[in-house]
């Protein structure tokens, strides 16, 4: 998506060509493809230690820390490479997403017009508001120490990072939208005047 508002803005004339189903295509199997040779070896480890106790995973995804929970034996190795590798993976889309909008912005404040920059930060800013709640919630789950978050703790971030955020998603990108602003304005003057009743 930053790439694709870095293409919209930053070479619009040059978007249609550059930005055609292959690319898309090529984008999104590069995504799949190292999202799924990234865990192989930690999944390898993590399958080689001892299990004892309740056989019951307390948290409703199976996600590293849960389950070096249950483990007999300490694992500090484990957890380290587990959260090192969940780091990078974080840091380096997180680069690129902000690299993008860098250019982005660099491109918008050469915009003459007032009325071209706003629709250039209207454009890119519901993609911002989505991108900063997803990466702070992975940030707090998976590269600040597990000790410091409790099993609750833990689900409830999970739950926003994949659940309540993907649901707010087109909320956010439809507050840009001319009709979603009447629709909140005439709720706003409903509520007034229903308050003043």
């Amino acid at each position: 998506m930053a790439f694709d508002r870095y293409l919209a803005i930053c070479r619009p004339l040059h978007y249609p060509t550059i930005m055609n189903n292959r690319l898309c295509t090529v984008l999104v199997v590069l995504c799949w493809v190292t999202a799924f040779l990234c865990y192989p070896v930690p999944i390898y480890f993590i399958t080689q230690l001892p299990f004892c106790g309740p056989k019951t995973i307390d948290h409703f995804v199976c996600d590293p820390s849960p389950l070096l929970a249950l483990s007999c034996v300490p694992a500090p190795g484990i957890e380290l490479s587990c959260s090192l590798l969940s780091s990078i993976i974080i840091f380096i889309t997180l680069f690129f997403i902000l690299a993008s909008y860098t250019l982005v912005l660099r491109a918008v404040f050469h915009v003459p017009s007032t009325a071209g920059r706003h629709k250039a930060f209207s454009t890119c800013g519901s993609h911002l508001v989505v991108v900063s709640l997803f990466y702070e919630t992975l940030m707090v789950m998976y590269i600040s120490p597990n000790s410091g978050n409790p099993a609750g703790t833990q689900k409830i971030v999970t739950l926003i990072y994949s659940s309540v955020t993907p649901l707010i998603n087109p909320v956010i990108y439809s507050l840009w939208n001319k009709d979603m602003k009447a629709a909140l304005r005439k709720i706003r003057i409903l509520t007034k005047i229903s308050q003043n009743s």
